[in-house]
């Protein structure tokens, strides 16, 4: 073969290899056409199959996270309305009001109870005194001893250290029982000034006697104690008896006497 008619097979060659080139190969298309096949690939029954069942399994996965999401959207929705039927049945239903009235009837004012007012202070100044008559009294009467005890305790709460005090003075010894004491003699108190040491704080100042069973006195003497008072807030916890024994809240959470030089 001479050279010129080499040159000019490879000059065909190359031609055709640039204009194949040139195309677009229709295999490559993203296009499926009948039995998953693309435009210019020939029939195969294991790719048409495997493609046929990959599309399967991807619809399968597609739709099962749709319906993941879906199930995840109505466990939200129904824990919020679940949380809102609960915030709304813990809310009050009934709303008290105050009804003030004259010595005729009359109506002078109307307010809904929507919180605790502040307590005036003379009305603390009492509950102080009546705290120290009732803690310090010892009488023979039985009935009225009691009276005296649950008055003391209905100002007590258990979390407080008044509680623990209290319960000290009165049943630390035998012979410190008020009901025992009651039996040999009689204790009577006098307050003689409360006055105001702080919002919470309250000085006492009393005379106390004591006296046998005869009457006759025994002993007197003057007494300090330094009182720690609250008001609480109302709350569901508190029950009825508790209402009925302090219907005014008022806590003593500490208190310290001693007995005047």
């Amino acid at each position: 073969m001479s050279l010129s008619a080499g040159a000019g097979v490879m000059r065909r060659m190359r031609t055709l290899i640039w204009r194949k080139g040139q195309g677009e190969d229709e295999r490559q298309a993203d296009v499926l056409i009948a039995d998953g096949r693309r435009a210019g690939e020939e029939e195969n029954p294991y790719l048409s199959a495997r493609r046929t069942w990959n599309e399967h399994m991807g619809d399968m996965a597609a739709s099962r996270r749709n319906w993941q999401m879906l199930g995840l959207l109505s466990l939200l929705i129904a824990l919020a309305a679940v949380g809102g039927v609960i915030h709304i049945g813990s809310q009050a239903k009934f709303i008290p009001y105050v009804v003030e009235v004259d010595k005729l009837g009359q109506t002078l004012a109307v307010a809904s109870v929507d919180r605790a007012q502040e307590v005036d202070a003379r009305i603390v100044h009492a509950a102080v005194a009546a705290f120290i008559q009732q803690a310090r009294m010892v009488t023979p009467d039985v009935a009225l001893q009691r009276k005296a005890i649950f008055g003391v305790y209905a100002m007590l709460s258990p979390e407080d250290p008044a509680t623990a005090k209290m319960n000290e003075f009165m049943n630390g010894r035998p012979e410190a029982s008020p009901f025992r004491r009651a039996e040999r003699e009689m204790v009577s108190t006098e307050i003689v000034s409360v006055i105001a040491q702080s919002p919470q704080t309250w000085q006492a100042d009393w005379t106390e006697t004591v006296r046998d069973r005869q009457g006759i006195v025994k002993n007197s003497y003057r007494m300090r104690a330094l009182v720690t008072v609250y008001v609480a807030e109302p709350s569901p916890d508190i029950s009825e008896a508790q209402l009925r024994n302090n219907p005014l809240g008022i806590y003593v959470s500490d208190f310290a006497w001693s007995r005047q030089l």
